[in-house]
């Protein structure tokens, strides 16, 4: 008989432990619960503080690059060009104790407009898409993809040969239907089947997505875009002379361009299709932003605008945070 009670309080000792061990268990993982948790607060508050100060700095880089694009550009018709103050990068500069700013400014129109692609009543430009294939096999890259982008663009529904309308979109995985219509953003190259991360590298420092109006400014041109426009191959592969030679002011001057053209009908209608100047509007303002261990990158799409007697001013039209 007192064998039996020694085992009965020997299995109730071990109940009696079990329960405690799976106690301390459920305790520990609830502290360790509340404590992850109050960590996820702490941090999501520092990262939104630190985000707001990120935004408070990039106002005032946008604020220094408008004073010096009104600076350079309220100049008559003097020619913008990347040897003026607009063109200096900015920083790394600390701007507050673990606040880091750097920024540079970018002329869009040194750069092929693709929404000339498409006219005014929404057809295809013929010039302008002969002058993006060149561009495009100057990259190095497969201009079936110029007749892809116009069929992005234009305002029909047909399909061009080696294009592609609804037919070619709504077969996707998920479907979807091309815009019709001018885009505000490069990016949308990615939407063509084929269009890849290693080609869009490639071809996004040479194009922009600007109103049609935005005429080409060949004072800052890509090297890539002179020698398309030009249909020779002269600057890729010499751009430490290009700059040279934009050291000193603008290169080329409209009139010196014309001139190289052995034909200058097709000077004009390059000029009536995408624009050939010597001054810009738009401007992309990248703003670098690093708050504490936080690192920040803000694009900004600045316009230019003049209209007298009322002072010049600089518009901010879009901002996008880097993903």
């Amino acid at each position: 008989m007192r064998r039996v009670r020694g085992r009965v309080c020997g299995e109730s000792r071990g109940v009696a432990l079990l329960t405690a061990l799976v106690l301390v268990a459920i305790a520990t993982a609830i502290a360790a619960a509340i404590f992850f948790d109050t960590g996820l607060v702490l941090r999501r508050t520092e990262g939104s503080g630190a985000q707001e100060r990120a935004g408070l700095i990039v106002g005032g880089s946008e604020a220094l690059a408008a004073a010096l694009l009104r600076e350079d550009l309220d100049t008559g018709d003097a020619p913008i060009h990347g040897g003026q103050r607009w063109a200096n990068p900015l920083g790394p500069i600390e701007v507050e104790p673990g606040s880091v700013l750097q920024a540079d400014l970018r002329d869009l129109q040194g750069r092929f407009n693709l929404n000339s692609l498409i006219g005014i009543d929404g057809r295809v430009d013929p010039v302008a898409l002969a002058l993006f294939e060149r561009l495009l096999r100057t990259l190095e890259i497969e201009p079936v993809f110029a007749v892809k982008l116009a069929d992005w663009l234009d305002a029909d529904d047909q399909a061009m040969s080696g294009g592609g309308e609804d037919d070619a979109y709504t077969l996707q995985a998920p479907g979807y239907r091309p815009p019709n219509r001018p885009i505000t953003s490069v990016s949308e190259l990615r939407w063509i089947p084929g269009f890849d991360e290693e080609r869009f590298a490639r071809l996004e420092p040479h194009v922009a997505a600007l109103p049609r109006d935005a005429a080409i400014n060949l004072c800052t041109a890509t090297p890539a875009l002179l020698d398309a426009l030009a249909n020779e191959r002269q600057w890729v592969g010499a751009e430490d002379a290009l700059q040279r030679n934009r050291e000193r002011g603008c290169f080329p001057l409209r009139q010196d361009f014309r001139n190289g053209f052995a034909e200058p009908l097709a000077f004009e209608q390059l000029a009536k299709a995408v624009g050939l100047g010597e001054r810009s509007r738009y401007f992309r303002l990248r703003s670098i932003v690093v708050v504490g261990t936080a690192s920040y990158t803000l694009y900004s799409l600045l316009r230019y605008e003049s209209a007298p007697p009322a002072e010049p001013t600089v518009r901010v039209l879009r901002r996008h945070w880097a993903e």
